[in-house]
């Protein structure tokens, strides 16, 4: 199996226990780094993913009568105690979810983060892009307070959540007629407008957004940064509802 197979394999299932897939990953120092890299992008993912706060957490835990339980001298007030600091302790777990991550997510820079997130997701993407349900577009963006502008929106190939330096994200592919196109839009994440990343045979450019960013990455010869525009315009925050 070559670099490129492995890598492609890499991207669709990156903890596959295929004999043949493993016996590659271990064939070089390469294919080694290749799949480290992989995994410390999945579990960047699950941290990224988990622990979702129960809307009404806060309001089941100001229920609960600590103070009398405290003060009296009542006999369920230490079994009271031990339920309220569990309670406070998964409140703070839950709480510090994303302080956690953005500490450990293991890139130092936007640059790292777009450069190993395309290496892990880019091809795998690519690959997937056959179309994708309008509803489904709307309701991704719209879990993060935005929406795509009609001239985007109606050229999304294939989208899903993915992590980002500051949390979830959307990976969008994009059929353009500089053929397809990733696009990932960090909701959280501030960025040098314009600045642009070369790797590989691919390019990136960055894009400042009302609300967070994007990066635009396709291959050289696309010429992506003629895409700016197009994405800064048609990624827009969501009308509050009244």
């Amino acid at each position: 199996m070559d670099y490129s197979e492995f890598t492609r394999l890499l991207g669709a299932d990156p903890r596959s226990r295929d004999p043949q897939f493993l016996r590659a990953r271990d064939s070089s120092p390469e294919f080694r780094e290749a799949a480290a890299q992989a995994e410390r992008f999945e579990k960047g993912l699950d941290r990224a993913l988990a622990l979702d706060m129960p809307p009404d957490l806060l309001e089941r835990l100001r229920d609960i009568p600590q103070h009398n339980a405290l003060t009296s001298g009542r006999p369920g007030a230490r079994k009271t105690w031990r339920v309220f600091a569990l309670a406070a302790s998964l409140l703070m777990a839950v709480g510090a979810a994303g302080l956690i991550w953005r500490m450990n997510s293991g890139w130092d820079s936007v640059e790292e983060y777009v450069v190993d997130h395309y290496h892990h997701d880019g091809p795998a993407m690519l690959a997937r892009a056959n179309g994708q349900s309008p509803v489904q577009v709307a309701a991704m963006l719209a879990e993060h307070g935005a929406r795509l502008e009609p001239a985007l929106a109606g050229i999304v190939s294939v989208i899903k959540q993915c992590p980002t330096p500051d949390g979830k994200g959307v990976h969008m592919v994009l059929n353009t007629d500089k053929g397809l196109v990733t696009v990932i839009y960090m909701p959280e994440t501030p960025v040098t407008d314009g600045e642009q990343i070369a790797f590989d045979d691919r390019e990136a450019v960055l894009v400042q957004l009302p609300k967070g960013s994007a990066a635009i990455i396709g291959l050289q010869e696309q010429q992506v940064t003629g895409l700016h525009a197009l994405v800064q315009s048609s990624i827009v925050v969501a009308a509050a509802k009244s």
